[in-house]
């Protein structure tokens, strides 16, 4: 076995490729994962959200009323709504440390107003679960066999199971 194996690998170093990385590991103890990021740094949407304040969700608690504060992905989000909504969100990072407060418009943002909070509360948990964190690993192919095979420009990854998180990015 190659350093380069992994149980899964997550394309996207952003929230959601820590996010799915992070409940992951808690779920399975031992599960070899990696997370490929084409920058140079990780978390950067992050960083600048909510004026660097990390604008992490909305107070409110009903799925459909919630999409309409998404209306590039209002339709697409409903139905993950149903399964994990604010209350969850809220849930999630207090029993992670981090509390979220609720501004007048109803944006909820961690007490701290530092998107620098979130930052480092995904980082410290992919830390503690042994989470690999791979920058500047665009990835430039991707076949299927018996298992996931990745190529970037520097190396060669080998993975049982394989999470597209690449966000917004024109170049995936």
């Amino acid at each position: 076995m190659n350093n380069n194996n992994y149980n899964t690998i997550i394309i996207g170093g952003g929230a959601a490729g820590f996010f799915t990385a992070i409940n992951l590991a808690e779920q399975s103890q031992n599960h070899k994962i990696a997370i490929l990021e084409r920058g140079k740094d990780v978390l950067q949407k992050v960083r600048i959200s909510g004026g660097g304040r990390c604008n992490v969700t909305h107070a409110q608690f009903e799925p459909k009323p919630l999409s309409r504060n998404y209306p590039r992905g209002e339709k697409e989000l409903l139905g993950p709504f149903h399964s994990f909504m604010t209350g969850d969100t809220i849930s999630w990072f207090e029993e992670r440390g981090v509390e979220l407060k609720i501004e007048e418009d109803g944006r909820m943002f961690p007490i701290s107003n530092s998107s620098q909070t979130i930052i480092d509360c995904f980082i410290s948990l992919a830390r503690k679960h042994k989470i690999d964190i791979l920058t500047s690993q665009n990835v430039a192919s991707i076949e299927k066999t018996d298992h996931w095979k990745l190529k970037t420009k520097t190396d060669t990854f080998t993975s049982n199971n394989l999470v597209v998180a690449a966000g917004s990015s024109p170049k995936v």
